[in-house]
């Protein structure tokens, strides 16, 4: 081997991030340069993120795949071979993932670190999710609500209801910590909402409450009847398509209830 040159295998074992269907690899790094390879699967998203005072260097190849990133309206598009780079940028900048995509990724100064804590801090929040309740990304403030309410087959004091009302709110500020997800974390918050005004944390009427919530709230009440839970056995689908039918107007948004019905039809 030359003097002076470092050779990496393929089945060496670098260090690495992964978040479902992405993976985030350290090639190589020398003082204030590294080199990364992200591979991303089709329809996922990522960003670079704009950092005021940075005076760093990043350069993007794109070696697979398929990249669209749209800003005032326009699009660019991204295939095998090309690239781009930037010392700097004004506002985040958001990539869609449009086939499958590995990327070669040279920055200055390094920043692999910082994202494989963000990924690593995102894979445990979810683990501790589901963990606690086998919960999908709306009931994320569960992760706060102490374990022994969750799990209680007893009735719930009202205390402990306060404290298991509370979860919109928890998802919500949780949420909130990441710029790319405060939508989400609006519509987390009102996923608890009534149609009629009576839900919680804010309560939220009719068209106030987003559509992603109303929507949200037709189908968690379905999961929660159909589904095996602590506190209740699973009561199948005739009794969650029946509380559906009763809840329309006054709990549920009455035309989300009833495509959802129709959508799966049937009593039995």
């Amino acid at each position: 081997m030359a003097e002076g040159m470092t050779i990496g295998r393929s089945a060496d074992r670098k260090e690495g991030g992964k978040k479902d269907s992405t993976a985030l690899e350290l090639l190589a790094h020398y003082g204030p340069v590294e080199v990364t390879r992200y591979r991303s699967a089709t329809r996922k998203h990522f960003y670079l993120d704009a950092q005021d005072e940075w005076s760093g260097f990043e350069f993007i190849y794109v070696l697979e795949g398929k990249l669209a990133f749209e800003d005032d309206g326009k699009r660019i598009e991204f295939h095998s071979g090309d690239c781009f780079h930037h010392r700097g940028l004004p506002k985040r900048a958001y990539f869609r993932v449009e086939e499958d995509a590995i990327l070669l990724m040279v920055s200055s100064p390094p920043s692999y670190h910082l994202v494989r804590e963000e990924i690593q801090s995102l894979m445990a929040l979810a683990r501790s999710v589901e963990e606690k309740d086998a919960a999908y990304l709306h009931d994320v403030g569960k992760v706060k609500v102490p374990d022994e309410i969750l799990n209680k087959a007893e009735p719930l004091t009202e205390e402990e209801w306060e404290e298991m009302h509370r979860h919109p709110e928890y998802g919500a500020e949780m949420l909130n910590e990441k710029e790319f997800l405060r939508t989400a974390a609006m519509i987390v918050r009102a996923h608890h909402e009534r149609y009629d005004g009576r839900g919680y944390p804010d309560g939220l009427e009719g068209e106030e409450i987003p559509i992603e919530a109303r929507i949200i709230a037709v189908v968690d009440t379905y999961d929660a009847i159909t589904s095996e839970r602590p506190y209740q056995p699973a009561l199948g689908k005739k009794k969650a398509l029946e509380e559906l039918r009763n809840g329309a107007g006054s709990q549920f948004d009455a035309r989300v209830a009833e495509a959802f019905i129709a959508m799966v039809g049937g009593d039995d």
